[in-house]
């Protein structure tokens, strides 16, 4: 969890940043061909947030042939600012879906051209993460809510209330998880995982789990893994696996798990501690629960600040953002599935969430 639960925190009050979360993404059929081997491998946008209240959100765009750098692509192509804390990026089909916190939208541009599709207003929900499941598009929103969108209109069509401040939502095995993190209500954070059936659009189960879940994502379409933040005291990040076929708790891990992200069948986790400034990547085998690499990075490349993580689908490379200080451009390293660095190059203000072309 980002911004709002730290804003309670001493050690990020002068920071004032959003934390965000990658969630799961189970594609829907929206028409038009599957994308081919190397229909991603052009590039990659990495939604970079700026700072609270500074409307300096920024959208940059990778060129993987080139090695090129456009800082500001959104600007370029639109002419306007993104807005004010961009907290999750997401690819659907044609369309990618920006997700723009403090701002109160949700910026839907062409994938190819970054041209504006729509903005969708969602004023005084603060919108946090989004997930696609049939084509519809669900929004948490930290007012308690999650939207439902529908992908082709790009109309809001149904709102459901599961909890305190939702956070990290991921559809997996036909269902919608969402975390109610009551990032808002220190020292009371929320502790539930809301079930939420899309067909009725229901609140149809609450998961107990750590206090102050953040992010979530399913794999293989029959457990969820879910990232609990605490207390930032002495609860510390916990990592949890639900069984999405009975809906229980099935597995806590001795891991302080801020950040993940799941490919094949290997979840990237990475920690930092906010008060010691240090962090660690490791590799989970999510067949056999156990740790296959207590340090990813191989090469003794140092990292400051771990910000956001993203695999690549095709080759493995592992994409972490590096928030530096937090008040400066941060970086985007890429690593292959081996922990070594193949390049990296500095991105925008507190680069976080990344999809590729």
């Amino acid at each position: 969890m980002r911004l709002w639960n730290f804003l309670k925190v001493s050690i990020l009050w002068v920071l004032v940043l959003p934390l965000l979360a990658v969630s799961c993404h189970r594609p829907g059929p929206e028409p038009e061909p599957e994308p081919q081997p190397d229909a991603f491998a052009n590039g990659m946008y990495i939604l970079n947030e700026g700072l609270f209240q500074m409307n300096n959100s920024t959208l940059s765009y990778y060129d993987f042939t080139t090695g090129k750098l456009t800082e500001n692509i959104f600007l370029d192509v639109n002419h306007r600012g993104l807005g004010d804390v961009g907290n999750d990026l997401k690819r659907y089909g044609s369309k990618l879906y920006i997700v723009v916190n403090n701002s109160n939208i949700v910026e839907v541009v062409d994938v190819k051209t970054v041209q504006s599709l729509k903005t969708i207003n969602l004023s005084g929900k603060q919108p946090r993460q989004v997930v696609f499941l049939d084509d519809k598009a669900y929004i948490s929103c930290f007012d308690g809510d999650v939207v439902r969108i529908d992908t082709a209109s790009l109309e809001v069509e149904a709102t459901v209330h599961t909890g305190p401040n939702p956070d990290g939502i991921c559809a997996c095995n036909g269902k919608l998880y969402v975390c109610n993190s009551g990032g808002l209500s220190n020292p009371n954070y929320g502790n539930t995982v809301s079930v939420v059936d899309p067909a009725t659009f229901t609140v149809v189960k609450d998961i107990t789990v750590a206090i102050n879940p953040t992010r979530v994502k399913g794999y293989n379409d029959h457990y969820v893994y879910v990232v609990s933040n605490g207390n930032y005291g002495d609860v510390p990040y916990t990592f949890q696996k639900i069984d999405c076929q009975t809906d229980e708790i099935v597995k806590n891990y001795n891991l302080e798990v801020l950040n993940f992200d799941i490919h094949q069948n290997l979840a990237y986790v990475y920690s930092y501690n906010y008060s010691t400034m240090t962090s660690w990547i490791k590799v989970l085998d999510l067949e056999t629960d156990e740790i296959v690499k207590e340090q990813f990075i191989s090469d003794g490349t140092q990292l400051k600040t771990p910000y956001g993580i993203k695999v690549n689908p095709l080759n493995g490379d592992v994409y972490i953002t590096d928030a530096g200080t937090f008040t400066t451009n941060g970086d985007v390293y890429c690593f292959d599935k081996d922990g070594k660095k193949k390049f990296s190059f500095e991105a925008g203000l507190n680069p976080s969430a990344m999809a590729f072309r």
